[in-house]
């Protein structure tokens, strides 16, 4: 009887082993696909603006102007495809994973500034101004990561961390407006409209790490969501020369500024595993 019992026990320990083994999904080997998702950076918009009241300059001569500055995030729609390999153990899964990334990744700082010179005494107003606008953006970025992953119910759920590289290019246009013809004494330039530009394109490289989840369709396809960070480094630009602006201290000079370069990632994920 004992035997018996032992016998109906082992028959079904067979059983739900087996059932476990047909449940855990295979994801080993190749896959390859593609994916589309939204990035932003950590950085928030932000603007501001300032008023200068009139001050006197001496001899019936007064200044005033005003300063307006902007800045945008680092955020939009992005797409890409990507490959890689699985191994598994069971309800574990090892693998390694690369993606290439392109997108509307940009933003623009925008800087204007005017002032106004009023001589009272000969009745003449002298208006300038001066703007500048930087766009910076991440034009395509590369991710190399290792995966590792829990399998259950055709669910596949990872963590994962690598590294990323990715080309960064900036633009940057300043332009100096003279609306009247000033005495050489106080602007040494005659009236119009004056410009300069600037422009830089580098590679940056830094870690990535993400959070996803892929769910088997078919014994071939699985869709899948995913969160990651791409920490390449700030860096800093130049800006186009001022020109008026470094000279009569308004706003759009051309001191370097520092920006934002990592992004968070939101993807989804349409693979076929061969």
């Amino acid at each position: 009887m004992r035997s018996a019992i032992l016998l109906v026990g082992a028959s079904f320990s067979l059983l739900a082993s087996s059932a476990q083994a047909q449940d855990i999904t295979d994801w080993s080997g190749f896959y390859a696909g593609v994916l589309v998702g939204y990035g932003m950076d950590r950085t928030q918009t932000e603007s501001s603006s300032s008023i200068i009241p009139p001050v006197e300059a001496g001899d019936d001569v007064f200044y005033s102007g005003s300063n307006r500055f902007s800045q945008e995030r680092i955020e939009g729609l992005l797409g890409g495809v990507g490959a890689g390999y699985n191994f598994q153990h069971n309800q574990f899964v090892l693998g390694v994973d690369g993606d290439i990334n392109f997108g509307d990744l940009d933003k623009t700082t925008s800087a204007f500034g005017s002032l106004t010179i009023d001589d009272r005494e000969d009745g003449e107003v002298f208006e300038l101004g001066q703007g500048s606008d930087t766009t910076y953006g991440v034009d395509w970025y590369s991710t190399f990561a290792l995966r590792a992953g829990v399998t259950f119910d055709g669910w596949l759920v990872y963590a994962k961390m690598g590294a990323a590289v990715g080309n960064v290019s900036s633009n940057s246009t300043s332009n100096f407006t003279v609306a009247s013809n000033l005495p050489p004494e106080d602007m040494p330039l005659p009236a119009g409209s004056y410009s300069s530009s600037a422009n830089t394109s580098q590679l940056l490289f830094g870690p990535t790490f993400g959070l996803g989840v892929e769910k088997m369709l078919t014994s071939n396809i699985s869709l899948g969501a995913e969160y990651s960070y791409v920490g390449l480094p700030d860096v800093t630009i130049p800006q186009a020369s001022g020109i008026g602006g470094d000279l009569l201290g308004i706003g759009g000079g051309s001191d370097p500024i520092e920006v934002t370069s990592s992004i968070h990632v939101l993807k989804g994920t349409l693979k076929y595993h061969f």
